[in-house]
């Protein structure tokens, strides 16, 4: 038999077998069966932003130069404690404060009005206070406990703005009860001393009147200072340096205005004595406030 014939029996047998979509790639009996075409050759692959974009840490950018200034540099390597100049407990303060001026003004508006108008009119703080209107004290004596109560508040935030170092107290509530015990005491005893002058030297009318004129400034002070009181614990703008500033100069001329109208009531005594009223102003007036400077200066 030839080799032609051979061949072409060999491509039979292979037609036979082989289903008819094969198809025969060589001459011999190799064959396979159809391919596909890959799909994966053909799919869209998101690129990933990881591999596409260049690393900003490994890559100078153009933008870096911009913040060079901006770089934030170490001052110690301590930790640094956290005095909070506005605790929790002072927002409820301050409601306190607000809670009994109002109801000074839904129950004692009339004599409210009354001690505003004395204040600048010193003939009224006479007639006041030679009439004794019970109404007119009482309401004077709610604001001198808020006067208190803002004054140890006031005192509480320059303490810790200026980072007084107070023995044996701490930095949040035992030190402004501290503050409020000592303005307490200050003007407790201040007026107990007056009362007992008062009463040796047969000028007790002069020196009720002397001791009003004390609360109705200080209850006038205390108003004054509270915005600014409230500014200094919860302002994030304005320069806590300018506000304690302002607030020590109201103080100052509270003071300067108080020293005044007792020097009035000096000379509506028949034999005023200006020897004595120097006197009383070193001891009772200048020398407690040259005290508190020392205490803080020191």
């Amino acid at each position: 038999m030839s080799v032609d014939s051979l061949n072409t029996i060999n491509i039979a047998s292979v037609d036979s077998v082989v289903s008819p979509t094969s198809k025969v790639l060589l001459s011999d009996t190799t064959t396979a069966s159809p391919i596909n075409i890959d799909s994966a050759l053909h799919t869209y692959w998101k690129t990933d932003s990881v591999v596409y974009f260049n690393d900003s840490v490994v890559v100078k950018s153009k933008y870096s130069d911009i913040y060079k200034g901006h770089l934030l540099h170490p001052k110690g390597n301590e930790a640094i404690d956290r005095n909070p100049i506005s605790p929790v407990w002072f927002f409820p303060i301050i409601l306190i404060v607000l809670a009994v001026f109002a109801s000074l003004r839904i129950f004692y508006n009339k004599y409210l009005s009354q001690m505003l108008v004395a204040f600048v009119n010193n003939n009224l703080t006479n007639q006041i206070v030679r009439d004794e209107n019970i109404l007119v004290q009482r309401a004077s004596v709610y604001l001198s406990i808020v006067f208190n109560l803002i004054a140890a508040l006031f005192l509480y935030l320059i303490s810790i703005y200026y980072g007084w170092e107070l023995v044996g107290i701490g930095f949040g509530f035992s030190r402004f009860l501290f503050f409020a015990l000592v303005v307490s005491a200050a003007y407790t005893v201040k007026f107990l001393i007056l009362k007992i002058c008062g009463w040796l030297f047969n000028l007790n009318r002069e020196m009720a009147t002397y001791i009003f004129n004390t609360f109705l400034i200080n209850n006038i002070l205390g108003i004054a200072i509270l915005p600014f009181v409230c500014l200094i614990a919860f302002n994030q703008l304005l320069p806590t340096s300018l506000l304690i500033l302002i607030s020590v100069i109201l103080a100052g001329i509270a003071f300067a205005y108080r020293m005044f109208r007792g020097v009035l009531v000096g000379l509506s005594m028949p034999s005023f004595s200006l020897l004595y009223l120097f006197l009383y102003l070193c001891t009772l007036e200048i020398a407690p406030l040259l005290v508190l400077i020392r205490i803080i200066v020191s």
